[in-house]
């Protein structure tokens, strides 16, 4: 290949990529650009800018008991999906390989199926027993879709842990149960946190759940902002969009500052593990 062709490649590449971000990140700004509109519905390009759309959302009961809700929610499932997710990833780390396929496809099963499936199956599963339209059950049917994503990043650390670390740990006199909380637990801190971002994300932007378990009393923001969209249609639904997206960057950032630290420390882990 000439230089010549090389070089057209090359900005073919580029114009793809950009071309790729502009689709991806042009609703976006329609949506901030409408948050700020002085229009009474829903218009683009908006007749003026205004903070009237931002002062209705946080000013609003239902607005911010909805968003309330739906962090403590995504709060609480993230915690329990940490504590289900990372044992059971350890535990499949163990098996053989056929085993381990086997269990981890059964673990990822909740995300590959269509969203509409899951909510009806856990609507048909918790009438019976009286957990539609309770927190509880809310909770119960977000976990179906957040453990799996605990799974998988835990796994991904898990097979790049070097497993002389773990017999050093054990030939220095060392239990299994300290040699997981003092060696393992440790190095594969990265991917445990990356699994919790990814379930507190797909619980708190979790819809179909909440439309068949919960009910209008107990609303999360999702389920607030679909009702917007349905009945009133006003800019409040995007400047709740932006609030998301900003709270959405918060988190990344946060869970990027926390593993930086952790890779930063690394190093005097396996210190202490040759020790």
């Amino acid at each position: 290949m000439s230089a010549a062709d090389h070089s057209l490649s090359a900005w073919s590449a580029r114009i793809l990529v950009a071309a790729v971000f502009l689709f991806s990140v042009l609703p976006l700004a329609v949506m901030l650009m409408m948050s700020f509109s002085s229009s009474e519905f829903v218009r683009f390009p908006p007749p003026s800018f205004s903070l009237r759309w931002y002062e209705n959302y946080f000013t609003r009961t239902d607005w911010i008991e909805s968003t309330l809700r739906s962090l403590w929610i995504g709060a609480t499932v993230t915690a329990i999906a940490v504590l289900l997710g990372v044992p059971a990833s350890l535990g499949i780390a163990k098996l053989g390989q056929r085993s381990a396929d086997a269990a981890l496809a059964l673990a990822t099963l909740p995300i590959v199926l269509p969203p509409v499936v899951i909510a009806v199956a856990m609507y048909m599963t918790f009438s019976s027993v009286g957990l539609v339209g309770t927190r509880t059950g809310i909770v119960l049917g977000h976990l179906t879709l957040a453990i799996p994503f605990v799974v998988l990043t835990t796994l991904a650390s898990l097979r790049r842990l070097d497993p002389e670390l773990v017999r050093a740990a054990l030939s220095l006199g060392a239990s299994r149960t300290r040699v997981t909380f003092t060696v393992t637990l440790p190095i594969i801190r990265p991917g445990i946190l990356a699994g919790a971002l990814f379930a507190f994300l797909a619980s708190f932007d979790e819809l179909m759940i909440s439309l068949f378990v919960g009910n209008p009393e107990i609303r999360t923001l999702p389920r607030r902002m679909w009702e917007g969209v349905r009945s009133e249609f006003d800019p409040t639904v995007s400047a709740a969009s932006a609030v998301v997206i900003l709270a959405t960057l918060v988190v990344v950032g946060f869970a990027f500052a926390v593993n930086a630290l952790a890779r930063r420390r690394r190093p005097s882990i396996r210190e202490q593990t040759h020790v």
